[in-house]
């Protein structure tokens, strides 16, 4: 696991090797082990590593191939590396199979970029240049585990895994791109390929670019929609079924649990990172560490469940409380992680957990995807139903209901009242795309989607495998594995996600619906091959996701600073009423109602335009 960053200069000048050193700099928490610059005339490569496999000098980047052609930069990691090593010594490759980063490298000198990328199974994102053809290349993985930005002027050309990194560049123009600040506004995140800045855009998922001194070229090597929509079902008895994910899950967990340094678990208590850490367990003679936040007092907290999930996998278990006034103490750290505004307030905790996780062990199992795939959060389960029924319910019907949700649930029950509220807007919709969006949405501010995934998605029908679908396309890359990589990056800690092996993935998505979601079970077949391992009585309650003691904070540790934001003057007031907000604050300051949410929506973008 590493930071990347790289400039070309297709105007043929000398680059500024200062340049590099910088964006390498900016990076350096991403891989505080070892770091290199190359560079030649007009191209500079740069990485910072963090030493997870190959922990000798022969793992050093950047990396240049054995016929002298290629110059390689790498984050992340390529679990079959080992059986691609194989293929290339057999067609008559000779090298050293060092570790993953020399497996790649001699991959894409021997077969191409564009024959490499579909083989690798792994997680990543590289920076690939041919001395010979004076090419450039940038890719990422299928799912967006890796992230990767880039800017590009139509002479000049730089990338980095972070923003930090590319704003050390000198023809970076940092004008705010306000219409990602509107989408920012309606989801929460920022979608690919936007960025909060106009002159910088990140690479989608299962895409690569390439660089020459004629233009810039964007191009697919896998698309989750083809695989979806070419898919053949399985007609598997129930029991085969179960039988056989359990064995691809056992494989995956197997090949991410592979490496050179301490390995351990995130464990809430739920199902994807219980069955996570059983099948860990399962494969490991010594006790794996387990890690769970918990905040005393709070409906939010999880950690009894968790602890008594470890004691019964027998787990080296540690739970980190956080008192309120600690989690935000290192409020400010997180947010500045993303470099742009990102909503997700659960980025705190997963920041606080990784800061002690990091200092127990250097690589973190997690169960990011399995709700994606397996149909675990609660839209999947009614918005089919909702979707397209409230032109029978006129509008003062709907606004009554809302208004009624508000003084039951607000304050009382607060994630019930959120779902009520996503449930009431997406009756509003007139289609199904504009109900899933409807029902992803904070402010309703106006947006152009035509760029982003939304818009490609817009002839979709609408069941629980759509939703399921759209959730893959769009919140998964942008929020879960935005959030959980720089969180985790931020303090030098890699994470990996068994769920997200494109081979078990796409088993899953040719399971048919019937089977996935019985009887509108979430996770139906998760939980059956849970219960192999776990008894069923210890993980069986209603979802409650990774949630933060926010409304609180809003109104004490975080007040001051709040009705500061509220006076300053910035281009989120084209977008958002002052008289809306500054009502949502007095309702929610008198406890009349929780608008968390959307305050710390707008908390963290005031927040970011004011630095």
């Amino acid at each position: 696991m590493c930071g990347i960053a790289g400039l070309c200069d297709f105007s043929k000048n000398q680059i500024n090797t200062n340049e590099i050193e910088l964006m390498v700099k900016a990076l350096k928490h991403r891989g505080p082990d070892d770091n290199g610059i190359w560079t030649e005339h007009n191209v500079a490569l740069g990485q910072t590593r963090l030493s997870i496999v190959d922990l000798k000098p022969t793992g050093h980047q950047p990396m240049i191939s054995n016929n002298g052609r290629y110059v390689l930069v790498f984050n992340g990691e390529i679990y079959n590396y080992k059986e691609l090593a194989q293929q290339l010594q057999k067609e008559g490759v000779l090298f050293e199979p060092t570790g993953d980063t020399r497996v790649l490298l001699e991959a894409c000198a021997h077969w191409g970029v564009e024959k490499t990328l579909p083989r690798l199974n792994g997680m990543f994102a590289l920076g690939l240049y041919d001395r010979a053809e004076k090419t450039l290349v940038v890719a990422r993985d299928r799912f967006g585990e890796k992230p990767l930005y880039y800017t590009y002027d139509g002479c000049k050309f730089a990338f980095a895994s972070e923003l930090k990194a590319l704003k050390k560049v000198s023809f970076f123009n940092s004008k705010i791109d306000e219409e990602a600040l509107a989408l920012y506004l309606r989801f929460n995140y920022i979608p690919c390929p936007y960025s909060i800045y106009e002159s910088c855009r990140k690479l989608f998922p299962g895409h690569y670019l390439i660089i020459k001194d004629k233009g810039c070229e964007n191009k697919c090597y896998y698309s989750l929609k083809t695989a979806f929509d070419r898919r053949t079902l399985l007609n598997l008895p129930e029991e085969e079924l179960i039988n056989t994910l359990d064995a691809k899950l056992q494989n995956s967990v197997k090949d991410r649990m592979i490496c050179e340094v301490p390995i351990g678990a995130f464990l809430s208590g739920g199902i994807d990172s219980s069955l996570m850490v059983a099948l860990m367990q399962t494969q490991s003679k010594a006790p794996i560490k387990t890690f769970t936040v918990g905040f005393k007092g709070d409906y939010c907290d999880e950690s009894k469940y968790a602890e008594a999930i470890a004691k019964y996998l027998k787990t080296d278990h540690t739970t980190v409380y956080i008192l309120p006034e600690e989690l935000w103490e290192s409020a400010t750290e997180a947010v500045d992680a993303y470099d742009e505004p990102f909503g997700d307030a659960s980025a705190i905790g997963t920041y606080v957990l990784s800061k002690q996780f990091k200092k127990h062990v250097t690589v973190a199992i997690g169960g990011d995807g399995g709700d994606e795939l397996f149909l675990g959060y609660h839209r999947h389960k009614w918005l089919p139903y909702l979707s397209g029924i409230g032109k029978w319910f006129p509008n003062s019907f709907l606004k009554f209901c809302e208004k009624t949700n508000d003084v039951l649930f607000s304050c009382r029950r607060p994630i019930l009242h959120t779902q009520l509220n996503k449930g009431l807007h997406s009756l509003k919709a007139k289609h199904f795309i504009e109900a899933y969006i409807n029902s992803v949405s904070y402010w309703s501010t106006r947006t152009n989607l035509s760029n982003t995934w939304f818009h490609e998605n817009e002839s979709l029908g609408c069941n629980a495998e759509q939703v399921s679908y759209l959730d893959l396309r769009t919140f998964l890359h942008d929020d879960v594995l935005c959030k959980v990589d720089r969180a985790s990056m931020a303090v030098g800690l890699e994470t990996r996600a068994p769920f997200l092996d494109y081979k078990l993935s796409e088993f899953a998505m040719a399971i048919p619906l019937n089977q996935k979601f019985k009887n509108h079970d979430k996770k139906y077949l998760l939980k059956r091959v849970l219960s192999k391992y776990i008894p069923q009585s210890l993980w069986d309650r209603p979802k409650m996701g990774f949630g933060m003691p926010l409304a609180q904070a809003l109104r004490t540790s975080l007040k001051m600073d709040f009705d500061n934001l509220l006076k300053k003057d910035t281009v989120l007031w084209k977008y958002l009423a002052k008289s809306q907000v500054q009502r949502l604050w007095n309702e929610h300051l008198i406890n009349a109602q929780n608008n968390e949410l959307l305050l710390w929506n707008f908390y963290v973008a005031q927040r970011f335009l004011l630095k």
